[in-house]
């Protein structure tokens, strides 16, 4: 009885790791294809582009993926008026049946004259220019990130012409587009760029972030209207960002191939490394609206350079990217978007036996408990002396959110109450306090934490 009964237990713990996240067949032709970035709207609704590992900038890049009721079912068709030479580069969805694209000539080809935006309305059986010819013309032109805020706020960026990123932004919906004037973006570094394969940027609300290839991210707090750029301390030689992702205005994070990450708490304008711990993955990141929480995917690669060693699997944090707990440790996911604690989707990708990615299994879509009911650690808190002979103690408030210290006695009656800046040492002077044991009560964000003082 006892062993039938061990049996069942593990059973279902691997049910439950597996359900975590639901595989969702995508028909596509060749077995090479797969899903690449991912646009979601809810649970039901998902919009992704399509392309192979070996041909990712021609004829794959035509194609997108979109299902309208939870991934039970999917189309893969191609953008029609797409030449060969071109791409889509950029696909974002507003809703079942209204979603925006790039189309981009082939950076290479000297003179490419046919960049533009395209737009469809009933869930892409047509589409329409909606960008204008003087948009992305000259022969350096390359528009490379499209982002819509709401139904009428949008912006649109691309390579750098004349030293400065080439913006535009509308404020209509994309009837019309007014270029960013040069003096609200930042001059760009000699041979800066921003295209990747891999979209490296992030948006909340209305503030919006990307980074570069020299290590800097530019970002906006007003819808693209207006820019700045920060130096992210990455040695652009060597080190390279696999994403970037936000949870506010504020706080972001760039995931680093080696394994490293980076942290802004001041929405961008300085960045502080990280070295994670935990069932930490490398390929996906994204912040999951309306919580604290991260989610990372990974995928089992061949080799030992930077990016191979995290895995198959995803995992979360709720601690801005410190400590990261697995949801499963068995999937090999490509990129991750999340709508809500809810409703996410990710890449299913074909791993071979050499351990290189050989084409995609379908999306996998996010049915787990797990986010939802995930809660920030508790903050460890350091206090020295404690005791105290004087009734001063030094607190170290740990990295992250500025934080607030409140002091009550035994009967719970506040003594004490004060700011203290993050990944400082501050003090706590309880010197006009009777002998007796206090509680220390530490609030950053959303996280808590608690120590009992003792003045001698």
């Amino acid at each position: 009885m006892n062993k039938t009964l061990l049996l069942l237990g593990l059973l279902a713990s691997g049910f439950s790791a597996s359900a975590q996240w639901l595989n969702r067949p995508v028909p596509f032709a060749n077995p090479a294809q797969f899903n690449l970035s991912i646009s979601a709207v809810d649970a039901n609704v998902a919009w992704t582009t399509v392309v192979e590992p070996d041909n990712i900038l021609d004829g794959p890049t035509l194609l997108y993926a979109r299902t309208t009721n939870g991934g039970q079912n999917w189309t893969v068709q191609p953008v029609p008026g797409v030449a060969q030479g071109e791409a889509i580069v950029e696909l974002q969805a507003l809703d079942a049946n209204t979603a925006w694209a790039i189309v981009a000539s082939d950076l290479g080809t000297p003179g490419a004259t046919g960049n533009r935006l395209i737009k469809t309305t009933n869930g892409g059986q047509t589409w329409t220019v909606a960008s204008t010819p003087a948009m992305f013309a000259d022969s350096e032109s390359f528009p490379a990130y499209l982002r819509f805020f709401n139904a009428s706020q949008g912006v649109v960026i691309g390579e750098a012409v004349g030293g400065r990123f080439e913006i535009y932004t509308t404020s209509n919906g994309g009837s019309t587009w007014t270029a960013v004037p040069a003096a609200n973006i930042p001059v760009t570094l000699q041979y800066e760029t921003i295209y990747e394969i891999v979209p490296r940027i992030a948006q909340s609300g209305t503030s919006l972030w990307f980074t570069t290839d020299e290590g800097r991210v530019f970002y906006s707090a007003n819808a693209g209207q207006s820019w700045a750029a920060s130096s992210t301390g990455m040695d652009a030689s060597n080190e390279f960002a696999a994403a970037i992702a936000f949870r506010d205005a504020n706080n972001g994070l760039i995931m680093l191939v080696d394994g490293q990450l980076l942290r802004t708490t001041n929405g961008g304008a300085t960045w502080t490394r990280l070295q994670p711990g935990g069932a930490y993955h490398t390929v996906g990141l994204d912040a999951v609206p309306g919580t604290r929480t991260y989610v990372a995917t990974g995928v089992a690669l061949s080799g030992t350079g930077p990016g191979f060693g995290t895995g198959a699997g995803s995992s979360y944090s709720t601690d801005d990217g410190q400590t990261w707990t697995p949801i499963e440790s068995t999937r090999n996911h490509g990129l991750v978007d999340f709508v809500s604690a809810a409703a996410g989707w990710s890449a299913e990708l074909v791993v071979d036996a050499n351990g290189d990615v050989t084409g995609g299994a379908g999306m996998n879509q996010y049915v787990g408990t797990a986010l939802s009911s995930a809660r920030p650690q508790a903050l460890a808190v350091q206090v020295a002396p404690n005791p105290s002979a004087d009734g001063r103690f030094r607190v170290q408030v740990p990295a992250g959110p500025a934080a607030h210290l409140r002091v009550r006695d035994a009967l719970g009656r506040l003594v004490l109450e004060q700011p203290a800046a993050a990944a400082a040492e501050t003090t706590l002077d309880l010197s006009r306090c009777r002998a007796g044991l206090y509680t220390l009560e530490l609030r950053a964000g959303d996280a808590r934490g608690q120590q009992k003082l003792v003045v001698q």
